[in-house]
């Protein structure tokens, strides 16, 4: 498996919550219209659609934040992204990667949420997301990291 491979297949969830995300797209949230139509009347996309602005902005930003997770894991820990990648390839969890390097779990998991919170305030800042979308990401984004981070891949 490549590097990239098992960067995607391991912080594919994690960052901003894709799965949030899924979720809040699969939940008939109401979502304000793309920001390139310039339209601003909002549209609610039917349950299941995965076509809405959140599910695009988490599309265009994905590879850049699963890369960003990968070094804020691995910095966090004290370790390089390689070493990261490395020790979750032979059966560790983020999780223990952290304890075998004197952080918690609960270290990892603080970074990686903070930088989603920056990440997702971007995404409103840029008009590609409402507060109210930033809010129910960011109210559901602390327990999906943490599921990802005490997960063995």
């Amino acid at each position: 498996m490549t590097r990239n491979t098992m960067i995607k297949k391991i912080l594919a969830p994690v960052v901003i919550g894709g799965t949030v995300l899924t979720g809040l797209v699969a939940g008939g949230s109401a979502y304000a219209a793309a920001p390139n139509t310039g339209s601003t009347t909002v549209t609610a996309p039917a349950p299941g659609a995965h076509n809405g602005p959140v599910h695009q902005w988490m599309k265009a930003h994905r590879k850049d934040a699963r890369k960003q997770a990968v070094v804020i894991a691995a910095t966090t820990i004290g370790i390089t992204p390689q070493t990261l990648v490395a020790d979750l390839k032979s059966g560790q969890s983020i999780a223990q990667v952290a304890v075998s390097n004197g952080k918690t779990a609960q270290d990892v998991i603080d970074a990686l949420t903070t930088a989603a919170q920056a990440r997702v305030a971007q995404g409103v800042t840029a008009g590609q997301l409402t507060q109210a979308q930033a809010d129910a990401i960011n109210a559901k984004a602390p327990a999906r990291i943490a599921k990802l981070v005490n997960h063995v891949f």
